[in-house]
């Protein structure tokens, strides 16, 4: 093995490790969180091939990821927590291996993606498509930076790139489009001076072209509009309008989506069915909305490099002195070992320069920054971000100059340095187990000997986890049962037979007249129930829908 080798794939190994480290016994650490990944992970769960096109605007490709997973993770449980645990490593691995071919030095890629693999914003990003998203987007790069393209082939990587995303995340297709269409300027632009239109370099660009359609004909159009059942671009704009519109007005933000799609009926009326139409009819308030977020949006930058770059480090040192203790080793680290004038002068004469592999980090970078203006600085958008943020730094940290030349035994020193944090900070964490009482319901619901389709009524995602290939569950909405009526017969009229009631849904109840009669006076139409694991969460199940008598000890009639 050469020896230009042996460092990358010495960091690699690294981050496998401390990913395997940082993410063993994560079901004990860190509950199920209901969301967007739950939908993702039905479709998973139900995909097959070639997919409904409808699917191309929920993530059709990251669907078939979970799919190949269920060959070693059949239970969805185990899929959504392996699921998980490869992410995190993953994108560690592809993160140090992207910072490193951008030849920012071997400590500083491995520091910088540490940070990135240990920090919050990884290890508990929710949805979790985002970061299959970003693992694509860096095998990108790295290609791109693994070699000397031109200018139309890096184009043309990152034109593929973002197509292949874009069947992830649908907004990565204007990207690929942009992609594309400068790819197709480099070709045409230098032949209309020369004069020579040989097609041969055109091939590229004619492959992705094929490719497009080819995906187009297999999996469908992730930009469909709502014609062709979703309009999911409005729906996000709906959704984090009505946050800041009733922040504005001092209102609670927290509002069930039907008090959204009201809301935004009342402000712009019942006619309006997309963003651009809410600006005509509004442009005030929609530039409004749009400013408010670019001024939450820098505030969050901050946040996230803070996360980065002091509060991982500094996790698990609580010590109150810490902060000065940061503030010494970084006066002696500045004072001590770095050469001030030298780096001035070495920042002064390596300036970045802006080549068509900056240009196709920004292209890849354009949905993220759209989306936190245009919808919201959500987290998983500035996910996005902070490895836009990780790279600055890392820039910024490659190009100090140390009083002395670095030695093989200073950088063997700071790797174990680095390795020692790994360790500690593994060892803390194993520690701090948590109560997991979704999964543990979900646990309960899955030992079940279930018989026949499951109607659940249910105003979260636990039917997710009951689907199977033979006969996927029904869900009935709790917004379906108009309240303070009779709440018995609603349930023969939808034939609900499974009716898990958690915390959330006995609140949702708890001032329901017709729930009140149906439990107080004990008619629960042949209804058994049985005790959940979470306290005080209960499920009410037909008899009917069990295979086998389930155990009288926990199990009895009302």
């Amino acid at each position: 093995m050469r020896n230009g080798q042996i460092r990358p794939l010495a960091g690699i190994l690294l981050m496998i490790g401390s990913g395997l480290a940082l993410t063993h016994n994560l079901p004990l650490r860190y509950d199920v969180t209901f969301g967007d990944e739950m939908t993702y992970l039905a479709s998973g769960l139900t995909y097959t091939f070639p997919p409904d096109p409808y699917l191309a605007q929920w993530g059709s490709f990251y669907a078939a990821w979970l799919k190949l997973l269920q060959v070693v993770a059949n239970d969805p449980l185990d899929l959504f927590y392996l699921n998980w645990r490869l992410l995190v490593i993953l994108t560690g691995v592809l993160l140090f291996l992207f910072l490193y071919l951008r030849k920012s030095g071997f400590i500083v890629s491995l520091f910088c993606a540490l940070c990135f693999q240990f920090s919050a914003l990884n290890v508990q990003l929710d949805p979790r498509i985002s970061a299959f998203t970003l693992c694509l987007i860096l095998t990108g790069l790295c290609i791109i930076q693994a070699r000397d393209w031109s200018a139309r082939n890096v184009l043309l990587v990152t034109a593929l790139t973002a197509l292949v995303c874009a069947y992830v995340r649908p907004e990565f297709y204007v990207t690929m489009l942009i992609a594309l269409g400068l790819a197709v300027g480099t070709f045409f632009v230098p032949r209309f001076r020369s004069g020579d239109f040989s097609l041969r370099a055109l091939s590229g660009v004619l492959g992705v072209g094929a490719l497009v359609i080819v995906l187009f004909l297999l999996f469908g159009y992730p930009l469909a509009d709502r014609s062709q059942g979703s309009n999911r671009s409005f729906d996000a704009f709906v959704q984090h309008f009505s946050i800041n519109y009733n922040t504005w007005h001092n209102r609670p933000t927290d509002i069930p989506i039907i008090d959204q799609f009201k809301l935004i009926t009342e402000v712009f009326g019942p006619d309006v069915k997309s963003m651009g139409e809410a600006f005509r009819v509004h442009p005030d308030l929609v530039i409004r909305h749009f400013w408010t977020n670019i001024v939450n949006t820098i505030k969050a930058e901050f946040r996230v490099l803070g996360s980065l770059f002091f509060e991982t480090p500094l996790m698990h040192l609580n010590s109150p002195y810490r902060k000065w203790i940061l503030a010494a080793l970084l006066v002696g680290t500045v004072f001590g070992l770095i050469d001030l004038r030298g780096t001035f002068r070495q920042l002064a004469q390596k300036r970045p320069r802006f080549t068509s592999k900056e240009l196709a980090f920004l292209i890849l970078l354009l949905p993220s920054l759209g989306s936190v203006v245009l919808v919201f600085p959500r987290s998983h958008y500035l996910y996005f971000h902070a490895v836009g943020l990780i790279t600055i730094v890392a820039f910024l940290l490659s190009r100090i100059k140390l009083r002395r030349e670095p030695s093989p035994v200073w950088v063997g020193g700071l790797t174990s340095l680095m390795l020692v944090w790994v360790i500690y900070q593994t060892t803390q964490m194993q520690r701090e187990t948590q109560p997991t009482p979704t999964a543990d319901n979900i646990r309960f619901i899955r030992s079940l000997s279930i018989n026949g389709t499951v109607s659940s009524l249910e105003r979260e995602w636990y039917r997710v986890f009951l689907y199977n290939r033979e006969q996927p569950p029904r869900w009935i909405r709790v917004e379906d049962y108009q309240p303070n009526t009779d709440f018995g017969r609603f349930l023969k009229e939808q034939n609900v037979n499974f009716i898990l009631m958690t915390g959330d849904m006995q609140r949702y109840f708890a001032s329901d007249r017709g729930f009140k009669a149906f439990l107080s006076e004990g008619v629960t139409d042949g209804f058994l129930q049985l005790k959940a694991p979470e306290p005080g969460s209960y499920l009410l199940i037909r008899p009917e829908l069990l295979s086998k008598q389930a155990d009288v000890t926990s199990l009895s009639g009302r």
